[in-house]
């Protein structure tokens, strides 16, 4: 089914990778419902033109008023520290799936990751986002589950003041994907009937190194900044240290891009809904202001 028109709930639209699929939804003519957790916030940051619904994934009622005659929904979920992981990126995205369908929902859409898989749910939230997507397979509402590479909006936050900190090795080349690129691929799967009941994997023009996409940010975007490379063991040895755990999360998916790197094939996705097009350059020039380099 193809949703040439109507409502689609965005959950999760305050987030870094929700906004830009938030917005362009409603560019391309679809009326767009916000389910956010601080009102006053989400408005001022949107403004007008987008509808509002205050509540948590954990709340049934909120979610079920949230649903309530739409066609589709866009589930871009991301818990605030590594205890919430199950709580809000499987049970929440698992309770959304539910009433979509008792809601009768023609499509969901789901950001997930391209390393999510049975073979690395020991990891927390890996764990979390494979079953959040078994969760909507098992809905029986049609869906397209996006598994995207690095996005570029991860890159400055690498930076702590003056310095870049790449964890662990950077000798494997990812195809890092802007998530304007992104929405624009969300957007066209609502109005796509092919993309329905697919796992489409996301990937930018250019693959490079996590040190050469940083070098080429920071010449761009933060030239006083300094990159520099620690190796994951030691980046374990400062969070038991001195972090009390809390970057665990972090080493544990660089870990698995150390030793995965990129899985997947990107054609179908690209073939669908159109490939990602904005190479990094462009999107540091864009993010700067500045003007592209001749």
């Amino acid at each position: 089914m193809t949703l040439e028109k109507g409502k689609i709930l965005v959950v999760g639209a305050s987030g870094m990778l929700g906004e830009p699929v938030a917005r362009k939804l409603r560019e391309d003519g679809y009326e767009v419902r916000l389910f956010v957790r601080d009102l006053a916030r989400a408005q001022q940051r949107f403004g007008a033109g987008f509808e509002y619904i205050l509540g948590e994934v954990s709340a049934e009622p909120t979610l079920q008023k949230a649903l309530q005659g739409c066609t589709g929904v866009h589930i871009s979920l991301q818990a605030d520290s590594a205890a919430l992981f199950d709580a809000v990126e499987h049970q929440g995205t698992a309770r959304i799936a539910h009433l979509a369908r008792e809601l009768g929902v023609n499509r969901i859409s789901y950001l997930s990751g391209a390393l999510v898989s049975a073979q690395t749910a020991l990891i927390p939230q890996q764990r979390a986002k494979y079953l959040a997507e078994q969760a909507i397979e098992r809905s029986g509402v049609p869906y397209t589950i996006f598994k995207p590479t690095y996005f570029m909006e991860s890159l400055p936050l690498n930076i702590q003041g003056k310095r870049a900190v790449i964890m662990g090795k950077s000798e494997r080349p990812f195809r890092f994907v802007a998530a304007v690129d992104f929405a624009s691929m969300v957007s066209r799967a609502f109005r796509t009937p092919e993309a329905a009941n697919q796992r489409l994997f996301v990937y930018g023009p250019q693959a490079m190194t996590l040190r050469e996409a940083m070098q080429t940010y920071c010449r761009i975007a933060a030239p006083h900044v300094q990159i520099s490379v620690t190796p994951l063991s030691m980046m374990t040895l400062i969070d038991t240290l001195f972090m009390g755990g809390n970057l665990r999360p972090v080493i544990q998916l660089a870990r698995l891009n150390q030793d995965w790197g990129e899985i997947g094939d990107a054609t179908l996705t690209n073939q669908l809904l159109g490939a990602s097009t904005t190479t990094l350059e462009q999107w540091c020039y864009q993010r700067t202001g500045l003007q592209v380099s001749a």
